[in-house]
């Protein structure tokens, strides 16, 4: 498509734009931001960072794609994910002195560069790859998908709220070119889902 810019090539979903960007700062500032906003899946490759983890060639778990979006949704501030909320003792009596659910929390970006990258997600939602996921309020969101359909994702968030939608295989990676007929892009089924789960969860 020639000359674009970066807000325009995330609408679109143009990994030629983004193979560019991650070879024009290099892939390790790419592995280094992604571990700042929460990826802690292995991103090496050999023991280095490869140019085309900046498309997404290298397989990350939704807890980390949450992660990572959640940073985004508090406006630059990590908080590390923890699964438990509270602890009871047998007493009964909630243990409130060893800070379970309370997140430890750092700014890892500026907020005027979260900021920046939510509001070109969310005119993804509202008219880029990520339109099924709209749900009437605002939100940001990104889709994703792989080489022959063998994953897909919509991630997305609002300001309360994160959430990762993966469809795939936990065997490896399987075509998913005929699923009712439909070859599942991030933009089909898991924006779908997104949707679904999100107007339950916060409408």
């Amino acid at each position: 498509n020639g000359w674009t810019s970066v807000s325009r090539a995330t609408l679109r979903s143009d990994n030629a734009v983004y193979a560019q960007l991650t070879l024009d700062v290099g892939p390790e500032r790419v592995g280094e931001m992604a571990r700042k906003l929460g990826v802690r899946s292995p991103l090496e490759v050999g023991g280095q960072y490869v140019p085309a983890m900046g498309l997404g060639s290298i397989a990350v778990s939704p807890l980390d794609m949450a992660s990572a979006y959640a940073t985004l949704a508090a406006g630059g501030v990590y908080s590390e994910p923890t699964a438990i909320r509270k602890v009871l003792l047998p007493s009964g009596r909630e243990d409130t002195k060893a800070g379970w659910g309370s997140p430890r929390r750092t700014r890892v970006i500026s907020d005027g560069v979260a900021w920046k990258v939510t509001q070109i997600l969310e005119d993804n939602v509202s008219y880029g790859t990520g339109t099924r996921a709209a749900f009437g309020r605002p939100a940001a969101g990104k889709t994703g998908t792989t080489d022959k359909h063998a994953d897909a994702w919509f991630v997305g968030y609002t300001p309360d709220l994160a959430t990762a939608v993966w469809m795939g295989y936990q065997a490896g990676a399987i075509p998913m070119e005929s699923v009712h007929g439909i070859s599942v892009s991030g933009g089909r089924f898991p924006a779908e889902i997104w949707r679904l789960l999100m107007e339950r969860t916060i409408g």
